[in-house]
């Protein structure tokens, strides 16, 4: 059993315990009254009064236990390169799709949503913009995500 309070968390323990068990053995003597109030008083100051000489808390040493257990289990699972990649994968699919290439252009999903997305957005520039040259310049940068996207070039020289 090794000590984990210390010397002044000990005493206070111990003079505390002495407190609660004078407590319940005095409601115990009196003729009226719940004789398991003070049964539960003597009950706990002694425990306290014993943790208090021994400078040893069961219920903390439990509780360190636990804790220190579930912080490097979280740690380690968090922290696995394996766990973050899967999260990672997970996410991406879940927004983007599979990834998995199709059988008719061997384009892959991530392609086409990028440029739905791209298109999307350039649609909602352009019912929203009044400016002719800002709406020019939304439709060239949803072509140009668009070509990215899908691995297409769309650069042009004029």
């Amino acid at each position: 059993m090794e000590e984990n309070i210390s010397e002044r968390n000990g005493f206070v323990r111990l003079a505390l315990g002495t407190g609660l068990t004078a407590c319940g053995i005095a409601h115990l003597s009196k003729e009226s009254g719940n004789r398991g109030i003070g049964a539960l008083f003597v009950a706990a100051g002694a425990m306290k009064v014993a943790e208090g000489i021994f400078l040893y808390c069961p219920v903390k040493a439990l509780i360190n236990s636990n804790v220190k257990e579930a912080v490097a289990t979280s740690f380690n699972d968090y922290l696995d390169g394996d766990h973050l990649m899967s999260a990672y994968n997970d996410f991406y699919t879940e927004k983007w799709g599979t990834g998995a290439s199709d059988s008719s252009g061997g384009q892959s999903n991530t392609g086409s949503s990028i440029e739905k997305a791209a298109n999307d957005i350039g649609q909602i520039v352009s019912n929203t913009t009044q400016n002719d040259s800002l709406k020019n310049t939304a439709s060239q940068a949803v072509k140009t995500a668009a070509g990215a996207g899908s691995g297409k070039n769309t650069h042009s020289s004029k």
